[in-house]
């Protein structure tokens, strides 16, 4: 049988990413917390980590056992919430995860709506990468998740995929602000930002920018559609983004052009396989789309 501290020292290394950070967190010596880590791999049969550049680095099967042991820790650790809630008379706070450039901008503006009707709706709002979205919902850490459509074998209910135009974005006085809307074609030999290939933004880019003859010059790739826009506004070159961050960079002083290309921003909503979501969630997914109203122009 698996030890509760074993997997607790297994845990706190994958959070902490090392034996000595585990070892403070958990208040005990790293000797300890090594033959924890031996005594788990022993009774599973699993290598967990490796040694690579003096450091310790989870392997594949660690990741996913780190999936459920954290699915168990969680389900436990809101048990102990839920009773103290309960005591107080108080339930459980909502918790939200979604990419950043829903979490800034739309996100934000429903959770202040919603709160006008709702003043006792309490909410634990988490900005994150797309792939951390997924496992925070996955494990049941968040009630409600939004992030980009995604192939993977987490534990998660799809509740709505939707579609958004992409939009333009440059500096004042660049030669393309002259022109209303704006294709792929107009991106030939230009200075681009562009999103990593790990978005889904990123992905669409360089797959239609290698099929141009004339394709763009990538300056800068980065994750962040806030650091996109602010190289964009720096001159660093122009770049495609979802329209949420193209309303923070006009407000900004940027430019914003519709993108006249076939390609949309997906958005997806996602929720812990086979839970319901209850009258206030439901109520709030209907004020999300309100909210959703002035960005599916696409200007």
């Amino acid at each position: 049988m698996l030890s509760q501290r074993s997997l607790e020292a297994f845990r706190a290394v994958i959070e902490c990413g090392t034996v000595s950070g585990a070892a403070e967190n958990l208040h005990v010596s790293q000797p300890a917390v090594s033959r924890l880590i031996k005594d788990l791999e022993d009774r599973t049969g699993l290598q967990l980590f490796t040694r690579f550049g003096g450091k310790i680095v989870p392997t594949p099967e660690a990741r996913e056992l780190a999936i459920e042991i954290d699915r168990s820790f969680i389900g436990l650790s809101a048990i102990e919430k839920a009773a103290r809630d309960i005591k107080v008379g108080k339930r459980s706070t909502i918790s939200i995860s979604a990419m950043p450039a829903i979490a800034h901008s739309v996100l934000s503006d429903t959770l202040v709506s919603y709160q006008r009707e709702r003043p006792d709706f309490r909410v634990s709002l988490q900005s994150m990468q797309t792939h951390n979205v997924v496992r925070k919902v996955a494990t049941r850490a968040s009630q409600l998740g939004f992030t980009s459509p995604t192939h993977h074998e987490y534990d998660v209910d799809l509740i709505r995929t939707i579609k958004l135009p992409y939009c333009c974005i440059l500096r004042e006085g660049h030669e393309l602000t002259a022109k209303a809307e704006l294709s792929f074609d107009d991106f030939g030999g230009q200075n681009v930002v562009a999103f990593e290939r790990s978005t889904a933004t990123g992905t669409m880019m360089e797959r239609a920018f290698a099929q141009m003859t004339n394709p763009p010059e990538i300056t800068v790739s980065t994750h962040l559609s806030t650091l996109v826009s602010g190289l964009v506004l720096r001159g660093m070159g122009i770049s495609i983004v979802d329209p949420f961050t193209a309303a923070a960079h006009r407000a900004q002083g940027g430019i914003v052009r519709p993108f006249a290309g076939a390609a949309e921003f997906s958005l997806a909503i996602i929720r812990p396989r086979g839970q319901s979501l209850g009258p206030d969630l439901s109520a709030f997914l209907e004020q999300f789309e309100r909210e959703l109203i002035p960005y599916k122009d696409g200007s």
